[in-house]
């Protein structure tokens, strides 16, 4: 499960959330209630007892344990999320999506049809270069790169964690220096979640319910046997029909492409929504030529369905699903009411109702996830002084600090003025001229979108003029990018939560983003002299 980074249409989420895009999925956006009515899964006393097994190997918290039993009841529903397994809980945007679970199975849940969050770890997935680093801000304020050499192409829930690497990730914590009670509560968590883990992925799932585990977060390793075994009928399925879920998948890309948007996910003719691991080794693709199956790049090894599904039952987490079929593997496991995604998830889900219908297994409610900014004191001082807010800010930076120093220096009026009275002016000669003549309104409409230019043009130059004299103003601009759009991306999508932990207190920390609402984008506000929220 991955939280894309990039988003070529923004406008996505608001036309999802309009209803715009319902045909492209299962359930209206937003509509709770439909996907609460979704069936119940077949044998839900199994799948308690399998995420019961993972949950005792972790020393989970008896607040899960107790989720897990609700699991049971027939009516149960769940609330699921995931992420990749990134180093140090990976970027923000992890514990957002977690907490959005959390709260929105709060909101939703009662005593004759329970709501549980659930995590997918995404333990399967391959991507070593995307979850081997995490980013820190250190005492002066510079974001620092934390990395492991984790081997390429191994699914981070068979990558073992090595012993050295514990004491690396505290080191890298010490190198931030960041002293006193916070960044020694963020080594404890580190030390305590790596004392007893044997994966890349247990580290993440043990950290994750070291945080979350007293507000009944399940977390859900999906490589562990006890859970891999109970996706083979969905695995068997798309082997012996492989072609018709990739098929769905360039139909409903297809179909985006005629309502102006660019597909997610793409399907070439010989492709399969499945991955193959063979004796440890690395996690390929599998390629199906129409009769048999082969690696991805190695042509010559030719299996058929049967031998793979032998495979499967010898070893259940031998053969993983792709992007276009990992939701589906997940919610024919778990009673799925909604799942909470990104932006570039909710992009893919609009390609996958199809590959739902194929498989018969019902689609849920796709809730986006909170955003979440982390306001530090320095950035809410910046912010007031210069009468932004967050979001204004990252919307556009340059922007903003042009609008500021012209208003500083008393020009901003002046350019405004000018705008306005050049709208006024064309309004004017555009109903004369139309009156006249209507075929002069065209270029009346190009001369002013030129005059337009230029007036921006020399706005923008002044202000930029402004920039190189008021230094102060630059500065403190430039120090707002710094902690809300390290490498010009917004804050949630690079910082590890780690770097706030050590800032402010892991408790202080969590405190405050279980505050956040279930939708939206929001600021949560840290003080270390400041009592957390809940006193």
């Amino acid at each position: 499960m991955i939280d894309s980074a990039t988003e070529a249409h923004p406008s996505f989420l608001d036309r999802y959330r309009a209803g715009a895009l319902n045909a492209f999925y299962g359930r209206p956006a937003g509509d709770l209630a439909a996907g609460l009515n979704r069936p119940p899964v077949d044998d839900p006393a199994g799948l308690a007892e399998a995420l019961r097994v993972q949950a005792r190997a972790r020393g989970d918290r008896p607040a899960q344990l107790a989720a897990i039993d609700r699991l049971r009841e027939p009516g149960a529903r769940a609330i699921v999320t995931g992420q990749q397994a990134g180093l140090l809980l990976g970027p923000m945007y992890t514990l957002s999506k977690a907490i959005t679970a959390v709260r929105l199975a709060q909101r939703l849940d009662a005593p004759r049809r329970p709501v549980v969050p659930v995590f997918w770890v995404a333990s399967q997935d391959h991507d070593s270069a995307e979850i081997d680093h995490a980013w820190l801000m250190d005492a002066g304020e510079e974001w620092q790169r934390l990395s492991l050499p984790f081997p390429p192409d191994l699914p981070s829930g068979r990558t073992a964690w090595q012993p050295g690497w514990t004491e690396s990730l505290v080191q890298g914590l010490d190198a931030l220096g960041v002293a006193g009670a916070g960044a020694d509560a963020a080594r404890t968590l580190v030390r305590e979640a790596c004392a007893s883990a044997d994966s890349v992925a247990d580290v993440f799932a043990r950290m994750l319910s070291r945080l979350l585990g007293d507000d009944g977060l399940v977390v859900l390793d999906p490589v562990r046997p006890e859970m891999a075994r109970r996706f083979a009928p969905v695995l068997g399925a798309e082997l012996r029909d492989p072609r018709a879920s990739t098929a769905s998948i360039r139909r409903a890309g297809e179909a985006l492409r005629a309502e102006g948007i660019k597909p997610q996910l793409g399907r070439g003719e010989d492709a399969t929504n499945l991955f193959v691991q063979q004796e440890g080794g690395p996690r390929q693709s599998l390629r199906f030529d129409g009769r048999r199956f082969h690696p991805d790049g190695h042509p010559e090894v030719r299996w058929t369905a049967a031998d793979l599904e032998a495979r499967l039952a010898d070893d259940p987490a031998a053969i993983t699903p792709a992007a276009g079929l990992r939701p589906i593997v997940q919610d024919a496991a778990l009673p799925t009411a909604a799942v909470v995604v990104g932006p570039g998830e909710l992009r893919y889900f609009a390609q996958l109702r199809g590959v739902y219908q194929h498989h018969e297994v019902a689609m849920p409610t796709v809730w986006p996830r909170a955003e979440a900014t982390v306001l530090t004191p320095p950035v809410v001082r910046l912010l007031d002084r210069h009468g932004l807010t967050a979001q204004r800010f990252m919307s556009d930076p340059d922007e903003a600090l042009r609008a500021r120093l012209l208003t500083l220096h008393g020009h901003h009026q002046r350019f405004a003025s000018a705008h306005a009275r050049l709208e006024e002016e064309m309004a004017t000669m555009l109903h004369d001229v139309e009156a006249i003549d209507p075929t002069l309104h065209g270029p009346v409409r190009r001369g002013r979108g030129v005059l337009d230019h230029t007036v921006t043009r020399l706005r923008n130059k002044t202000a930029d003029a402004l920039s190189r004299r008021d230094r102060v103003t630059t500065r403190q601009f430039a120090r707002l990018r710094t902690h809300l759009l390290p490498q010009d991306q917004p804050q949630e999508r690079v910082a590890s939560p780690f770097s706030f932990f050590a800032w402010f207190g892991v408790a202080p920390m969590m405190a405050r983003l279980r505050g956040l609402e279930p939708e939206g984008a929001q600021g949560v506000t840290v003080d270390p002299h400041d009592p957390p929220p809940d006193g």
